[in-house]
């Protein structure tokens, strides 16, 4: 019930947040929409008053579902409101009542002013000036102000019976209760992570399976599957990461697969390919089960299957059988499961590792370092000791609910604190002595809301799902819901710290395998608490069983898993086509807000989509990872106004055609397209003025086609900047106003003509910038002079971490770069094909020609890697014992061409 009310709370603010502040009102006002705002905002405020009262521990199914109403009603008003933002800052209103209601008039008249002003414009005798003036505004979105006005008054009247309804039950509870209420997780947090993943209690476990391995009874075999089988959250897949870490040096190949629901024989040998190196010699055209033959066939080889959930024998027969002919012993097969007739199935006769909940001393050592950290946990706390023992004992030896309930009991080492988590009324649906989903719910349920929030959006992904903390955080971006406590914190950095959070109380986990990048995953018991708990609004439909899903209409954010990569049969095919195309008839397509789709699937599919997404105008986050063209997935692109994040995959043959109409989403903060690029960019795209991030694959050339850059204020990443002379909106001025950029390459320097156009860059008040390329064309006339001056103008920001600088001519390195160095944080610096007669101070001397000289106090003393390349003049490399000493450099690199 509180997450219920929280949720229902956070829409109607949302909402009411731009009405509040004034942003609005005068251009609401202008168009005649100004009452019907009005009325709207009264009843808005009426509720978060009302639900402000409401914050405490309540058992009530009829007020929860009329909280889902009011939650709904919020979000249509959200929705009405979201046009009005983009017009309010189209037309330059969005500091309306910044300064009280006068300046709210005065704003009023003068958008009622530049209004008649502009079609004043339009049939003025004057050409040059207006052409000029239209090149440099956005256009502005056409507005059906009778519809809007008649929807938002449908909304009013919806929402007083509702909210009235609400108040007289909340009242009632108020007056009949005596529970206090529950506050929001304490702000006090530690800054150790003192989640380690040391193996507790399994380690007799981990010494016989790796020394089964390297010297035991499975060394001898040809072949051996290992199914390690026990309740969730029982620790199988964190014995399973040890011994792979272990013993991996003993195999030629490791090979890490998760499977998770869906064991399909054909997609996870796809995913086995990809992780075995090639061989010489190999049939490139044979399937993966040859492939993978070959590649194993003389190498001794340790496969690891985590999470199987079911599987048939064919299934089994069929992706094991390439394994059975390599001609090593002791190749190794580790499954990890729940279902012990699954570990039957996929294992061999006496050759099983049950695993049950931890010995009371190794689960107690495992609490004390979940909840205390490297503290002495009961001698420092020991008026917890009772109450934690207690608490100790619901815990049924699980692993998985010791660190999320331990993290929750960290959070205030108090009495109180504790003594609520265990007399909490959660405990009370424990169903079994294996049954740890109340634990992880209670833990859910001390989460500040912003994080429930942030969590629950975890249920659209698939099981097993790996993600990057940017794909996560950009969908938080999408759909609104990171606020910055302050105007100098950007959204980013806002996602960046609740989703670290959301890593601290494990409900996220953090993995690395090899030297391949951390990715994250959510334990499955987890996602099975983010499926209930956002079950409301969240809603995600595997392929193979929509007609059994349960979909309610209050669903506003909808992923779609596709399983049926190799549709065997026309009649399954035909099957899994009618059950999505009657999605319609069940799903209120125009109310999601988010749309998601994973898996390879059919071309016929693509039409289904397409008719079935056709009337959704009102998404903020689409997520396409299947292999198509966004355009033929959502028809009514155009229409999608109130789109904030985009992410597709590249298609079958790696091509992205992206509309022409999609630089008219001005709401866009996120253009996410992995692939290859074939149509060319929209001249206006730099409308998108609230873009945040736009991110190709390999392409960074499609950068250069963006004209008037600098409009693009919130711009994180410009890999490629072409300074063209002959063209309007490529200055070096245009960069001068992007002082967000993170990544930044400057391309064309050989076209800046003076220091003053330089200077217009302003690199040095970029504080975010940390990666910089400055480059000048190798085909042209060098001006030694010239382009030494330009360099010292283009001096970056001390806190800059990577440096390339190619082809400069001039015969000087720059002052920021040696004699004055400000670049001292440098991690990266590459040279290549730069005419200096001496290079920067690295350490505490000078390099040059053939000598040294003394340069006293400056150095780089972050520097990590340098790179040299085409540096003709460079003879010999000098490196003192003083460089030694100061220097710890995993990379010195050198190469004349």
């Amino acid at each position: 019930m509180q997450f219920a009310i929280r949720a229902a709370s956070w829409v109607v603010g949302k909402a009411l947040s731009p009405i509040v502040d004034g942003f609005l009102e005068a251009w609401a006002a202008s168009t005649g929409l100004g009452p019907n705002v009005e009325d709207l905002k009264l009843q808005l405020l009426y509720a978060e008053a009302m639900l402000s009262n409401a914050r405490r521990e309540m058992d009530n199914p009829a007020l929860n579902e009329l909280l889902h109403k009011l939650r709904d009603l919020a979000y249509g008003a959200d929705d009405e409101l979201d046009y009005f933002r983009i017009q309010d800052e189209l037309h330059g209103t969005h500091h309306a009542a910044a300064a009280g209601c006068v300046q709210g008039l005065v704003l009023n008249a003068g958008h009622t002013c530049r209004a008649v002003a502009s079609k004043l414009r339009l049939i003025g005798t004057s050409q040059a000036a207006p052409q000029k003036r239209r090149s440099e505004e956005t256009p502005k979105l056409k507005l059906d102000r009778v519809a809007i006005s008649k929807r938002m008054k449908d909304i009013v009247e919806q929402l007083k019976p509702v909210c009235g309804m609400v108040s007289t039950i909340l009242s009632l509870e108020l007056q009949g209760s005596n529970h206090a209420a529950i506050k929001d997780s304490a702000t006090k947090r530690t800054t150790q992570d003192i989640i380690i993943d040391e193996l507790y209690g399994r380690n007799d476990q981990l010494n016989i399976i790796t020394d089964g391995i390297t010297h035991g009874e499975y060394s001898a075999k040809h072949l051996t599957v290992l199914p390690i089988v026990g309740p969730g959250g029982i620790g199988k897949t964190t014995l399973a990461q040890h011994v792979y870490q272990k013993v991996k040096s003993h195999f030629h190949v490791s090979i890490w697969i998760c499977v998770s629901l869906n064991f399909n024989a054909n997609r996870l040998a796809q995913e086995i390919v990809k992780k075995i190196p090639e061989v010489s010699g190999e049939n490139k055209n044979a399937s993966e089960e040859e492939i993978i033959e070959q590649r194993v066939k003389s190498k001794r080889f340790l496969l690891v299957l985590d999470d199987i959930w079911t599987c048939q024998e064919d299934e089994r027969r069929k992706l094991l059988a390439p394994f059975g002919k390599g001609e090593e012993t002791g190749n190794m097969v580790i499954v990890t499961t729940r279902f012990p007739e699954v570990a039957k199935m996929v294992g061999m006769s006496n050759c099983l590792m049950e695993l049950g909940g931890l010995g009371a001393q190794d689960f107690m050592r495992f609490f004390e370092a979940c909840a205390f950290g490297y503290q002495q946990p009961w001698e420092d706390h020991p008026e917890l000791s009772d109450i934690g023992t207690k608490i100790v004992n619901k815990l049924k030896g699980s692993p998985l609910a010791a660190k999320t309930v331990g993290k929750l009991l960290r959070n205030q080492l108090t009495l109180q604190h504790w003594r609520r988590v265990l007399e909490s009324k959660e405990w009370e649906l424990q169903t079994s002595d294996n049954d740890i989903m109340p634990a992880l719910k209670l833990s859910y349920d001390y989460l500040p809301f912003h994080l429930q929030q942030c969590f629950s959006y975890c249920a659209l992904f698939p099981e097993d799902y790996r993600f990057y903390s940017s794909e996560l955080i950009r969908l938080w971006m999408g759909l609104d819901i990171l606020h910055p406590v302050n105007q100098n914190e950007r959204i980013e950095d806002v996602g960046h710290r609740y989703f670290e959070d959301l890593v601290k109380f494990a409900f996220l986990k953090r993995n690395e395998i090899d030297n391949e990048p951390p990715y994250y995953v959510v334990h499955d018991l987890l996602h099975e608490l983010a499926t209930k708990a956002s079950s409301h609004e969240c809603l995600s439909i595997c392929s193979s069983n929509v007609r059994s899903t349960q979909i309610p209409t209050s669903i506003r954010h909808l992923s779609i898993i596709v399983e049926n990569e190799d549709v065997k049969d026309r009649e399954t095919f035909e099957h899994y086509k009618k059950d999505l195309g009657a999605l319609d008839e069940r799903l209120k397509v125009e109310n999601p807000r988010t749309l998601m789709v994973f898996g390879q699937h059919h071309e016929c599919f693509v039409k289904t989509f397409s008719n079935l997404f056709q009337d959704a105008t009102m998404l903020r986050s689409v997520l396409c990872k299947a292999s198509h063209n966004i355009k033929d997935l959502l028809p009514n692109f155009s229409k999608l106004v109130h789109l904030r994040h985009l992410s597709t995959k590249d298609s079958y043959a790696g091509r992205i055609i992206l509309p022409s109409t999609i630089s008219r989403l001005y709401h866009l903060k996120i253009l996410d397209v992995r692939g290859k690029i074939v149509s060319i960019l929209p001249k206006d795209l730099s409308n998108l003025i609230n873009l945040h991030h736009f991110i190709f694959s390999d392409d960074i050339v499609q950068y250069s086609y963006i004209s008037e850059v600098g409009k693009l204020k919130h711009l994180k990443e410009l890999s490629r900047f072409d300074v063209k002379r002959e063209n309007n909106g490529f200055e070096l001025k245009q960069l001068g106003h992007l002082l967000e950029l993170q990544v930044l390459g400057i391309y064309g320097l050989q076209n800046v003509e003076t220091k003053e156009e330089a200077y217009e860059a302003n690199l040095n008040q970029n504080d975010h910038l940390q990666e910089l390329t400055l480059n000048w064309d190798m085909k042209r006339t060098e001006q030694p002079m010239q382009e030494e001056d330009i360099l010292e103008c283009l001096k970056p920001n001390s806190n800059l971490l990577k440096l390339c600088i190619r082809g400069h001519g001039g015969v000087k390195c720059p002052a920021w770069l040696g004699m004055n160095l400000s670049v001292q944080n440098l991690e990266y610096l590459r040279l290549d094909h730069v005419a200096w007669e001496k290079l920067p101070p690295l350490g505490g001397s000078w390099m040059l020609n053939g000598y040294v000289e003394d340069f006293p106090n400056q150095s780089f003393m972050n520097l990590k890697r340098l790179e040299l390349v085409n540096i003709r003049n460079l003879e010999r490399w000098v490196q003192s014992g003083f460089l030694t000493l100061i220097f710890s450099w995993k990379y010195l690199s050198s190469k004349v061409v």
